[in-house]
């Protein structure tokens, strides 16, 4: 029987080692079984009690790079966007385009005079199809790993949205780039509003949308350096086509 190797998360909470995930993350991010199950038989040996889990990833990413340089970058996606801070306006302008993408109308930076005070909305989303519904979207942006999105969060995107409703807003929204707590899951199936979060919901993530739209960030790059990659952010320059980076696809 296999020993019991317990990992300790970015949030500090320790859970044991599961190779079905590492494995699941591998697939998703492009690679076949057998690769997938190659580099996590490379990696099990390397395994201590209590290792941190962002040792797993860097001696996958290692690995990664050896083996298929594209898929590293695509499973470098999650920490990929984090690197787009310290600000969140690179986020906001990198969440547009992926909804952009996806089929909707955007307007990024809007301000919208309410019932009681002015608001910048940080994107204001028109779905294209026959419902027309017009979102007021939150972006919520994070970039140190093992961080939640809170139920404040929540609590604010809505309190915006019910001062703005009167404009033409039909559904408030909230995006961010890492999970959330159940407090808010809960809290927005109570009042109708939308979540997107790195991994809720499945068929409406932030992962999913970014593979959907083909989108992703020069960050993920993996042959840059971090303050090439700060400057490129700085400068405007978000995604990979616009430095006509096209072997980072879903394909």
């Amino acid at each position: 029987m296999a020993k019991l190797i317990n990992i300790i998360k970015a949030t500090g909470e320790i859970e044991p080692f599961a190779e079905k995930k590492v494995l699941a993350s591998l697939i998703r991010a492009g690679a076949d079984e057998e690769l997938a199950e190659r580099i996590v038989d490379q990696v099990r040996p390397q395994l201590y009690p209590n290792i941190p889990s962002f040792e797993i990833y860097d001696r996958v990413m290692k690995i990664l790079k050896k083996e298929k340089r594209d898929l590293a970058e695509r499973y470098n996606l999650k920490k990929a966007i984090m690197e787009l801070g310290p600000s969140g306006y690179p986020f906001e302008k990198f969440i547009a385009a992926v909804l952009e993408a996806n089929g909707y109308e955007v307007k990024t930076n809007q301000a919208v005079l309410g019932r009681c005070v002015s608001h910048e909305i940080d994107i204001v989303a028109r779905e294209s199809d026959k419902t027309n519904k017009t979102y007021m979207i939150e972006c919520k942006f994070h970039n140190l790993a093992g961080g939640r999105t809170d139920i404040k969060a929540a609590l604010y995107t809505y309190a915006r949205f019910l001062d703005i409703k009167h404009k033409g807003f039909d559904i408030p929204w909230l995006v961010t780039n890492t999970k959330v707590t159940q407090d808010v899951k809960a809290y927005a199936l109570c009042v109708g509003m939308e979540i997107t979060s790195w991994d809720y919901p499945e068929e409406n993530s932030l992962r999913h949308l970014v593979d959907e739209s083909r989108l992703h960030p020069v960050t993920a790059l993996t042959n840059l350096s971090a303050t090439k990659k700060q400057d490129l952010v700085a400068r405007g320059i978000i995604f990979c086509k616009d430095m006509e980076c096209s072997r980072i696809s879903v394909d």
